[in-house]
């Protein structure tokens, strides 16, 4: 039954006919015999109850009033939620702690408001959500986090649309986090379908659940998604037998390189058989979701640290983290891709060339570690440096002397050419800095050391000394002409030696103590 809406202030004759209630959508699809409806009008507050059972049912006792737009008549079902209610609006609590009830969820969050103007009320959820279906036993909770802080529970303003749904007007009190937990302390039961009401939201960014089993938890982060009005939307690729559970006091650990799985590896290998461009789409639209739960995790280890509100100076930097992957998701997408389908195989893996892969240059490979001191002293015969330093990264190099070096290499190999790295081809080599490397940088050494010292720490190439110990020039120059250095040195913030950051540059014409350089070897053309 549709609501009643008259037009120009039109009233309508005071009733005295019995009120019906429909149920139209959410989780509620029948009235039980005995419900209790709140009603609200003209400042008043009236309890009645539906008297069927079914998706229609009469109400009990009658409300004898004239209803127009400006004075309309409101329902609330359940009643536990309300707060206030004005001529225009009603005031609702969707509560952070919810508690499943017997019947899959906590009835007083599934909240369903009705406006009208007639006898009939047509009632809607205000309500979306997560459902679940968990296979294995022993889950007894679930928290569920919006890893961009948009709120999912709180006090909210319900207003109407011109189609007579509800719509949130304002949020109060606003949860970014809510917690669903079993009533039966063994847990949910195996194979039941359970539903974690919510605000709706644009989870598309990330949501986590963090899933509580015998006293451990395990985290799963959704991409992708968007709770409407409602819909409860189901984790798409939510796999039981890969949760992996922890301690819950342990630290949100984001991955860094994952492995790739088993959907991507099939994708890859047909774009190898046949490289179309559905083909590619496809497998980069299943990097995109891999990329994009990377960045969820993330975003959910920086909401962790503003709560804990002890570490602005790793605030930020999980901040610039997250900011450059998300502003340059499809830059990294179209590295990685590249990478991918990059054929080649290190010919010589004993040699000190690596393969770059995803390069555009002709079968490029880039150096294994930067270049060193007596590998330049071998360039240059008056070059000096300290006794024993022979295999630390050669420092205080112009551009001009670090061209000087890789052309004087490109004159004893007929078949290659040798040049500094571009911005782009040295992030290549690197890939992106894993969140446990250990290198040489914030002091922990008292100066430079040698290419090795952290050698169990390697690139995408699988070359060394990347992040930390000194600089590398690149090739790229910003717009005033100064050249971008990369990976950070032994004196640097760790924030600092991030692949990704660009923005660190030096004048060319001059050397520095702790800048260095590596070079990238292609074909002669």
């Amino acid at each position: 039954m549709e609501d009643t809406v008259l037009s120009g202030g039109q009233e309508q004759d005071s009733t005295q006919e019995s009120l019906t209630a429909t149920l139209s959508d959410g989780l509620y699809t029948n009235w039980s015999a005995g419900d209790a409806i709140l009603l609200l009008y003209d400042g008043k507050t009236v309890s009645v109850e539906a008297q069927e059972s079914g998706s229609t049912s009469s109400l009990s006792g009658t409300v004898e009033d004239t209803f127009t737009d400006d004075n309309p008549l409101y329902g609330i079902f359940p009643t536990d939620g309300m707060v206030s209610s004005d001529y225009e609006s009603v005031t609702l609590t969707i509560p952070a702690i919810q508690t499943d009830r017997g019947n899959g969820y906590d009835a007083k969050s599934a909240v369903a408001v009705a406006r009208t103007i007639s006898n009939s009320l047509n009632f809607h959820t205000v309500c979306g959500g997560i459902k679940l279906n968990f296979q294995m036993p022993g889950v007894t909770k679930v928290e569920l986090e919006s890893v961009d802080g948009y709120a999912l529970s709180g006090t909210v303003r319900i207003k109407w649309d011109a189609q007579g749904k509800p719509v949130i007007d304002e949020t109060g009190n606003a949860n970014s986090i809510m917690a669903f937990s079993a009533s039966d302390e063994s847990g949910f039961t195996p194979g039941k379908d359970y539903y974690i009401s919510t605000l709706p939201c644009d989870v598309y960014g990330g949501y986590r659940l963090s899933i509580y089993k015998d006293g451990l938890v395990a985290h799963y982060f959704g991409v992708h998604q968007i709770v409407e009005r409602a819909i409860y939307i189901t984790p798409s690729d939510l796999v039981e037998d890969e949760l992996e559970f922890d301690d819950p006091d342990a630290p949100l650990v984001e991955e860094e390189r994952p492995e790739l799985d088993a959907i991507t590896n099939t994708l890859l290998h047909q774009y190898q058989k046949d490289p179309t461009e559905e083909n590619k789409q496809a497998l980069l639209n299943q990097m995109g979701l891999r990329y994009d739960k990377v960045v969820a995790r993330k975003k959910a280890k920086l909401r962790e640290l503003e709560r804990e509100a002890k570490t602005p100076d790793l605030v930020e930097e999980m901040q610039g983290i997250v900011d450059e992957m998300v502003e340059n998701r499809e830059i990294r997408l179209e590295q990685q891709f590249l990478r991918l389908i990059d054929p080649r195989t290190d010919d010589n893996p004993n040699d000190a060339w690596m393969v770059l892969r995803g390069a555009s240059a002709p079968n490029a490979y880039i150096g294994y570690a930067p270049v060193t001191n007596a590998e330049y002293a071998a360039f240059k015969e008056d070059f000096i440096y300290d006794a024993g330093k022979g295999n630390y990264p050669v420092v205080n190099i112009t551009i001009a002397e670090a061209t000087a070096y890789c052309d004087w290499l490109t004159t004893q190999d007929n078949s290659h050419t040798y040049r500094l790295p571009t911005d782009e081809e040295w992030i290549l080599g690197a890939g992106h800095m894993p969140k446990d490397v250990t290198m040489n940088s914030g002091h922990v050494e008292p100066g430079l050391t040698a290419v090795d010292a952290y050698g169990q720490t390697t690139g995408a190439c699988g070359g060394i000394d990347f992040w930390g110990n000194c600089w590398e020039w690149t090739s790229s120059a910003d717009a005033s002409g100064s050249y971008i250095i990369k990976g950070g040195s032994w004196d640097s913030d760790r924030d600092d030696c991030r692949s990704e950051k660009s923005d660190v540059v030096r004048t060319g014409t001059q050397g520095y103590i702790n800048v260095g350089f590596r070079v990238v070897r292609t074909d002669s053309i």
